[in-house]
This record gives C-alpha cells, sequence and structure tokens, in this order.
C-alpha cells in the first residue's frame, strides 16, 4: 500500500493532476474523433483534405527551416557560452530561458516592429523580406528558439570528457584536434536536441502564421489548422480527427529528442568542466564572442522595437497617444472589455495558476527529495502535455468537460491549461536546488521526531525558498503571456491582455495593439527581473 513517507502519494496527486487535466480528457477526444469519423478511412480521408495537407507541408517547411536556422545561428553562440569564462556568464545564461517564456504576441508584434511596413528597419534595403511570410514566421521561431540550442549546446560542452581534452594536449594535439576529439560529439549532440526541440515548437506554431501570414491561411500549421476547423468552419470531428494525425506525426522527433537529452544528462565529464578564460590574442573565441554578441543583440533589439513603437507609432502621431488610446472607449469598444479589466484577468488567471503551479511543486519536491530517481520519470511526464500543443489540450478540456463550460465557470480551464503547460519549465527552478541539497537537515529533523513530510517542509524546503520563488513567478509569467490555449476557450468577457493584443491587431489598430504589447512586455520583464533579484537563477 503507498505510504506517504516515500512520496509515492505526492507524486501520485501530481499524476492525477496531469491525467485529469490533459492525459484523459485528450485520450477522450482522439477516441470520439475515430468513432465519428469512421474508424481508419474517415480518419484518411481528414488527413489527405487537401487543406490538411498544405497544413502539413507548412508545419514540416517552418520547422525544418526554423531548425536549421536556429541550430546555424545557436551552435557557435553555445559552444562560446559552454566553452569559456567571461564577466557576465552565469546571468546570461539564466537570462536566455528569458525569450523562450516571454509572450508569444510580444515577439511577433517585435517582428512586425521590426521588419514590417511601419517598422524600425524599414529603410534598410533588404530586411523588409523579413516582415511578411515564411520568413517573417521563422524569425519568430528563432527568437524563441535560438537561446534553447545555445543552453543544450553549452550543456553539451560540460559532458566533455577533461581527461581526454588533457591527453590531447599531453600528445601535441593543436585545439582543432582537441575540439574535433572531445568537443565535437557531445557539443552537437546538444546542438541536436535543440534543433529538434526548435522543430517541434515551429511545427506547432500557432500565433506566428496567424499574423505574420498575410492574407488567407497559405502559412498555416497543423496547429492553426486545428483551431481553424474547430472554432472557424464548426468541425469538431474533422478538427480532433486532424489532432491526432498531428500528434502522431511528432512522436518520433519527441522521442529521439528525449533519447539525445538523456544522453546528455547520462554522460557527463569525470569533473567539472572548466571554462577557458579568453585571450587577449584575436582568435576563435573572440569570433565565437562576436557572434554570440550579435545574436543577444538581435534578441534584444526586437523587444525594443515593440516598447519604442508603443511609445512612438508610426505616422506622426504624438508619444504616448497610444498608450492614451488604449485606455479610452474606443479601445473598450472593439473588445467588449477596458484594457484595464483585460489586465485584470490576464493577472487573475496568472495568479491562480501559479498558485496551482506552487501547490503541485511543493508535491513533485518531496517526491524528488525522497527519491531522486523519479525525476526524469516526472519530467517526461510534465513533458507530455507540451507535446500535445495549446491548442489540442484547450481543445479536449474545452469537449471534456463542456458540462462546466460556460462564462461563469470557463476560467477553471484557463488556469488548469496554463497551470499544465507552466509546469515543465517552472518545476526545473525547484529540481535543481533540490538535487543538489543535502539530507542532513532532514535525517535531523527526523531523528528528533517529525514526520517526512514534517521534516521536508522544516528542513528542506526553507532551504530551497530561492527555487520556490521562480517557481511561482515562472508560472506566473507563462500565464501572463499564454495565448494559444485561453484564446481557444475563453469569451469576450474574460478577455485577457494577450488576446486584446491580437483582437486589436485584426482591427488593424496597430499603434494601440503595440501599446498593449508593450505593456505585455513590461509586466513579463518585471517578474523575470524579480526571479533575478528575489529568486534563483534558473539555468537550463
Amino acid at each position: 500500500m503507498p505510504r506517504l513517507g516515500d512520496g509515492t502519494l505526492s507524486l501520485g496527486a501530481v499524476v492525477a493532476f496531469v491525467v485529469v487535466a490533459a492525459l484523459l480528457p485528450v485520450a477522450i477526444l482522439f477516441a470520439g474523433a475515430i468513432a465519428d469519423v469512421g474508424g481508419a478511412s474517415g480518419l484518411a480521408a481528414v488527413w489527405t483534405a487537401p487543406a490538411n495537407v498544405r497544413a502539413l507541408e507548412n508545419s514540416l517547411e517552418q520547422g525544418a527551416l526554423s531548425a536549421v536556422a536556429a541550430v546555424a545561428v545557436g551552435y557557435p553562440a553555445g559552444v562560446f557560452v559552454g566553452r569559456y569564462r567571461w564577466p557576465g556568464r552565469s546571468w546570461v545564461r539564466s537570462l536566455l530561458l528569458v525569450p523562450f517564456l516571454l509572450p508569444t504576441l510580444v515577439v511577433v508584434l517585435g517582428v512586425l516592429d521590426l521588419f514590417g511596413p511601419g517598422g524600425v528597419l524599414v529603410g534598410v534595403p533588404g530586411l523588409a523580406f523579413f516582415g511578411e511570410g515564411i520568413p517573417a514566421i521563422v524569425a519568430a521561431n528563432l527568437f524563441f528558439n535560438v537561446p534553447i540550442v545555445i543552453l543544450l549546446t553549452a550543456a553539451g560542452c560540460e559532458t566533455a570528457s577533461v581527461e581526454l581534452e588533457e591527453t590531447v594536449a599531453t600528445l601535441g594535439g593543436t585545439p582543432a584536434r582537441a575540439f574535433r576529439e572531445v568537443w565535437a560529439r557531445p557539443t552537437a549532440l546538444g546542438a541536436a536536441a535543440g534543433g529538434l526541440l526548435t522543430f517541434l515548437f515551429s511545427a506547432l506554431s500557432f500565433a506566428p502564421p496567424l499574423l505574420l501570414c498575410g492574407a488567407g491561411a497559405r502559412c498555416y500549421t497543423l496547429e492553426a489548422q486545428v483551431y481553424a476547423l474547430a472554432e472557424t468552419y464548426l468541425e469538431p470531428h474533422a478538427a480532433a480527427a486532424l489532432a491526432l494525425g498531428m500528434v502522431l506525426l511528432l512522436v518520433v522527433p519527441t522521442a529521439v529528442y528525449l533519447l539525445f537529452v538523456g544522453r546528455l544528462r547520462a554522460t557527463p565529464g569525470r569533473r567539472p568542466t572548466p571554462a577557458r578564460t579568453l585571450g587577449r590574442r584575436p582568435s576563435v573565441g573572440w569570433a565565437l564572442a562576436a557572434e554570440t554578441s550579435l545574436v543577444l543583440l538581435a534578441e534584444v533589439a526586437l523587444l525594443a522595437a515593440v516598447l519604442y513603437r508603443s511609445i512612438v507609432p508610426p505616422g506622426g502621431r504624438g508619444a504616448g497617444a497610444a498608450w492614451a488610446e488604449l485606455f479610452g472607449p474606443t479601445t473598450t469598444e472593439h473588445l467588449g472589455v477596458s484594457a484595464v479589466g483585460a489586465l485584470g484577468t490576464t493577472l487573475f488567471f496568472a495568479v491562480v495558476a501559479a498558485l496551482i503551479a506552487l501547490l503541485l511543486g511543493v508535491g513533485s519536491g518531496y517526491t524528488i527529495a525522497r527519491r531522486p530517481a523519479r525525476a526524469t520519470t516526472l519530467g517526461l511526464l510534465l513533458f507530455v502535455p507540451l507535446l500535445l500543443s495549446p491548442v489540442v489540450l484547450a481543445f479536449a478540456l474545452s469537449s471534456f468537460y463542456r458540462a462546466v463550460d460556460t462564462a461563469g465557470t470557463v476560467w477553471l480551464l484557463v488556469v488548469v491549461s496554463q497551470s499544465v503547460l507552466a509546469l515543465p519549465f517552472a518545476l526545473q527552478s525547484l529540481e535543481i536546488p533540490l538535487a543538489g541539497l543535502s539530507p542532513s537537515g532532514r535525517d535531523a529533523a527526523r531523528s528528533l521526531g517529525a514526520t517526512a513530510w514534517g521534516a521536508f517542509l522544516d528542513a528542506d524546503l526553507p532551504r530551497v525558498r530561492d527555487g520556490l520563488v521562480t517557481l511561482g513567478l515562472f508560472a506566473f509569467a507563462f500565464g501572463l503571456g499564454e495565448f494559444t490555449a485561453t484564446n481557444f476557450l475563453v469569451p469576450p468577457s474574460l478577455t485577457t491582455l494577450p488576446i486584446a493584443v491580437y483582437a486589436l491587431q485584426n482591427v488593424r489598430l496597430f499603434p494601440v495593439a503595440d501599446a498593449a504589447a508593450g505593456l505585455l512586455l513590461l509586466l513579463s520583464l518585471a517578474v523575470f527581473a524579480a526571479i533575478a533579484v528575489g529568486g534563483r537563477r534558473v539555468e537550463l
């Protein structure tokens, strides 16, 4: 019989939440889809429909282009971050997770504000190419995923064998040979894992095709097509059948990604790999430093463009006019709610989702502390809802719980979806400090008569307080910017700030959309600043 003291019940609570909130609704959705379309022949008819085949081609094209470009850009920077020591290195490693968690709509508008018709770089020859269509979508995907390639490549650097490098140097090997024999394989493994993750997220891209594609659905991915079938064309059975095909299609690259990440974790160097100090003479290290600086500058430029355009809109309008209009009656008329109301709803969803993530995080932390070997299994379980995609998750939740899916109770589905999607990232901030925690404090508390739970709460949690703070703030930041699942679920009365950005962009109130995106960006940056100051800096 499961005992509380060995972490089985606390792990069971987390598993039950993921099953009830994600896996069970999705399984029922897919089973219903197979029955509703008439079995294998019906599935084949849906999967081979011309619009759906085109969406598949778009997903593969956008995913492949984004993955190749992300590896090409991120690999050199990852080698530099993982291989060399320089001032601010740990801060950069921590802050590289920020782009991945920023609101999608902010990044999409950043691409438009840089390269679009009214962009700040509109006069630079050749850059208008990135203002629309596939190039713009790939640019948005790169903003999110290049940092992940960098971090995974750097992680590969840290698994290289120090002893082997010393042996190569002793035998007179050149730095190039040391790289080939020592660093090339693990860094390539990390970059490949990052490329696969980029492919997965880019193939499931939702907001960039909607806003950057231009007229029509010529850039729609499978994710966007599932949404269109369910919400625009009112064909839920076809949407569910297509969603099943999408998940099956991505099983193989997901399995390969997890295999690569498992190898990175399973083959560490026998002692910590020392970072190399940059010399003063020109070298490969300085070339890598220059490329890394350009990558970071591009990331900053995109966010700066959003803030600049929110204050100084194109067309000669006065500075701050868009902000004034954002909180004016015209915006309320178009949205159906005021900007203040949308902000309040956004904060409410984010706070409740963060509280759920914190509660589950404490239970997961207890399990990890008691049985560290279960951390990998738990991580794989939490990764599954992310693979299913936010649209599929929201679609399944709304179908499975349609009895409570009303304007008064739909908020429950929103916070559940946000907390499930945030957990894989947020729990890492607690897993890292718990993994290195000495059991001496817990053992001392047990020797004084404390229960297993009491010892964990009194002795372990206070020592990972920063990790708890970061977990809650990461989940809160994710909730602030979550658009895909929330857009699928909420009625107009529960419009959030990301949905307001999308709606304002659709009615061509571009300066006001920029102001809303600027407000969302400022809130997100404030959360990440709180993580850096009051929490524990998180590294991949």
